[in-house]
């Protein structure tokens, strides 16, 4: 799904939008959170933040892409 979509679906208020956004970008958040924090259970819990905080942010922030968002 493209970032467009995804962030219609955050609009939308919809759940999936997490779950589109981890399908798509969940190995890179994965990489380089690992890679800094070298701890699995540290990994999972500031993916898990940075998802939460796309949810408050987006609306009303309306980024182009979400891959450097």
């Amino acid at each position: 799904m493209d970032d467009k979509r995804i962030i219609e679906l955050f609009f939308e208020r919809k759940e999936s939008a997490v779950k589109e956004i981890s399908v798509k970008y969940g190995r890179l958040c994965r990489k380089i959170a690992f890679e800094i924090l070298r701890n699995e259970q540290d990994t999972e819990e500031c993916i898990s933040t940075a998802y939460v905080k796309l949810w408050n942010n987006i609306p009303p922030k309306n980024p182009e892409s979400l891959k450097g968002y």
